[in-house]
C-alpha cells in the first residue's frame, strides 16, 4: 500500500473524548433488527459513496477500522484515523493487519498534506466533534480537487425522535410520578452527554462554511429505536421484516428531515 504524506500536527489538540471504547456501546439495542438494518444501510451507503477504484479513502473516527476495510475490499486504498487508543488496539482482532493504514488523531487537526485523499468519510461521529466546522475546513484542505466528503449523521429531529418527545415522554413523566422515581436511562431522542451538537438537517446545512458545498443529501431508515418497533420486527417473518424495513427506508430517502440518519455529500467550494 502506498503511503500518504503527512505533516506535523499542531501541538495543542482540542478537548475531545480520547477514551471511547467498546464499553460505550449498547449491545442490547444494537442487535435488534431496526439497529442492524440502520447500521448496515449506513455502511453500504458510505462504501457506495466513498469508494474510488484505485483511489484513496480516509475514514474519520474509524473505530476499529471495520468500515475502512470495506473500502479496500471494494478496490480502493483504505486509511483510518481514530482518537481512541483502545479502539485502535482492538482493530488487530477485527481486521486484517494490512487492510487499512491506521493512525491516531483528532478530526479538527488532520495530520495529512493538502490534496491527499479522493474521498473522506465520517460515520456517526460528527456530533462528537468539538468543532465540526474546523473538521470540514481540514477535510477540504486534504481533499483532492474533484474529491468528496461523505457524512452519515444521526438525526435527532427524526420521526422516531419526534414521536418519542410527543408520545413517549409524557407517558414516562406520568409513570415517574406514580413510581416516585426518575427514569434511569437517557431517552433515545436526547443526544448523549458525549455529543457536543444536536444532529438534524439544520445542523447539516450550516456545516460547509467557506470550505465545502453541499452537493446532495438523503435519508436512511425510519422509526429506529421507537419503543417496541425493534422487537416487533424481531418477531416478524424474515421476508415481511425485510420488506417493512425497506419500504420505510425508501420513504426516508426522500424525506431527509424525518429519517433516522442523514447522508450528506460535499464537494470543495470553487475559489472566486
Amino acid at each position: 500500500m502506498s503511503s500518504a504524506p503527512s505533516k506535523t500536527p499542531p501541538s495543542a489538540e482540542p478537548a475531545v473524548d480520547l477514551d471511547y471504547s467498546v464499553d460505550d456501546f449498547d449491545f442490547e439495542t444494537e442487535h435488534l433488527p431496526d439497529s442492524t438494518f440502520l447500521f448496515q444501510r449506513m455502511e453500504d451507503a458510505l462504501v457506495h459513496e466513498g469508494t474510488v477504484a484505485g483511489g484513496r479513502t480516509l475514514d474519520i473516527a474509524c473505530g476499529v477500522g471495520k468500515l475502512a476495510a470495506r473500502f479496500r475490499q471494494a478496490g480502493g486504498e483504505a486509511w483510518g484515523m481514530e482518537p481512541s487508543a483502545d479502539m485502535l488496539a482492538l482493530s488487530r482482532f477485527v481486521i486484517a493487519r494490512d487492510a487499512v493504514a491506521l493512525t491516531r488523531g483528532v478530526a479538527e487537526t488532520l495530520p495529512f498534506q493538502d490534496a491527499t485523499f479522493d474521498r473522506i468519510v465520517c460515520m456517526g461521529a460528527l456530533d462528537h466533534f468539538v468543532e465540526p466546522r474546523s473538521f470540514m475546513q481540514e477535510a477540504a484542505r486534504i481533499l483532492k480537487p474533484d474529491g468528496r466528503v461523505v457524512i452519515a449523521l444521526a438525526n435527532y429531529d427524526s420521526l422516531s425522535c419526534r414521536l418519542g418527545r410527543s408520545i413517549v415522554r409524557p407517558f414516562q413523566r406520568v409513570a415517574a410520578r406514580l413510581l416516585r422515581r426518575e427514569p434511569h436511562q437517557r431517552p433515545y431522542w436526547q443526544p448523549p452527554d458525549d455529543h457536543f451538537h444536536k444532529g438534524n438537517p439544520a445542523f447539516v446545512q450550516r456545516l460547509g462554511g467557506s470550505a465545502l458545498v453541499l452537493e446532495r443529501s438523503y435519508g436512511i431508515s425510519l422509526l429506529w429505536l421507537f419503543p417496541g418497533w425493534g422487537w416487533l420486527l424481531a418477531v416478524m417473518p424474515a421476508k415481511l421484516r425485510d420488506a417493512a424495513a425497506a419500504a420505510l427506508d425508501r420513504r426516508a430517502r426522500a424525506n431527509v428531515g424525518l429519517a433516522d440518519t442523514i447522508i450528506s455529500v460535499w464537494r470543495k467550494r470553487k475559489k472566486a
